[in-house]
């Protein structure tokens, strides 16, 4: 976003008000950024997620790597604290300039997000009471949701997701992933950082399509133990920063494809609906 000259007036104003100032700027319409909440701390701070990952295990929370972006600066791991039930996370770095703006976006509808945050990052928790373990584990704070949250009973994706059907489900990964293939190809397969704790197994592959600008995993395929966990997946996945390009789920099973030109293919071949 780029950076304006702002009225005298204005700033003044938004220095008593802070977050409480919403004007829009005046040359590009644009709303203006976010304060970081000042409960977060600046320190510590990471040049990669790893090194999030990396000090979450020296405080004791094992953390394993499910997925990393391009660049580094995101992440998602699965974390685990002597024989308890995992726990995904998602690891984000950012520039001081837009952190603010990221939080809030995260924790306010329909998000509604239960984050860690301290220094330039901030990590999303899928089950919020694991949030305070994580915050003291990383010397951070724990940031609520804002507004209205839905009842245990009615999460948020409940009227989000499209109706997915029960037919076809898929035994394992690789019965899935065999599908895939024969639709839009599945080479290169790697599943090597599966936890069998998790409610959910995943397994990257390349299709084949896409030529140069193909990813190096352009297929995502995860086979889940019920519902609710696939749909928990889902909204992870549509939530995210790094969001497919394409997605498509059943019964018992999600396939993410970096180009949305395969999604009609996985949907005739393999099953399910497209999840928009």
């Amino acid at each position: 976003m780029k950076r304006t000259t702002r009225p005298v007036a204005l700033i003044c104003l938004c220095a008593v008000l802070l977050a409480g100032c919403t004007d829009s700027d005046e040359r590009t319409g644009d709303a203006p950024r976010k304060p970081i909440p000042a409960s977060v701390p600046k320190k510590p701070a990471y040049e990669r997620t790893d090194d999030l990952v990396f000090a979450l295990e020296e405080a004791g929370i094992k953390c394993t790597v499910l997925g990393r972006g391009p660049d580094g600066q995101a992440s998602r791991c699965g974390a685990r604290v002597g024989a308890g039930e995992p726990v995904e996370l998602e690891l984000h770095l950012d520039t001081p300039s837009n952190m603010g703006t990221a939080l809030a976006l995260r924790r306010n509808p329909p998000y509604q997000h239960t984050l860690v945050a301290a220094g330039n990052w901030y990590i999303r928790v899928m089950d919020p009471d694991f949030a305070p373990r994580v915050a003291k584990a990383l010397h951070a704070v724990v940031l609520k949701p804002l507004g209205e949250t839905s009842s245990p009973d009615q999460p948020p994706y409940k009227d989000q997701l499209p109706e997915i059907p029960d037919k076809p489900a898929y035994k394992n990964l690789d019965a899935l992933a065999d599908k895939v293939d024969a639709a839009v190809g599945c080479a290169d397969r790697d599943d090597d950082d599966n936890d069998p704790a998790l409610s959910w197994q995943f397994l990257n592959c390349t299709t084949g399509r896409g030529g140069q600008q193909r990813q190096e995993h352009c297929a995502d395929l995860a086979i889940y133990d019920d519902a609710r966990s696939r749909d928990e997946g889902l909204w992870s996945k549509i939530t995210d920063s790094r969001t497919p390009k394409g997605l498509v789920a059943g019964s018992n099973w999600s396939v993410a494809l970096c180009d949305e030109a395969l999604v009609d293919d996985v949907v005739k071949r393999v099953g399910g609906v497209e999840v928009p």
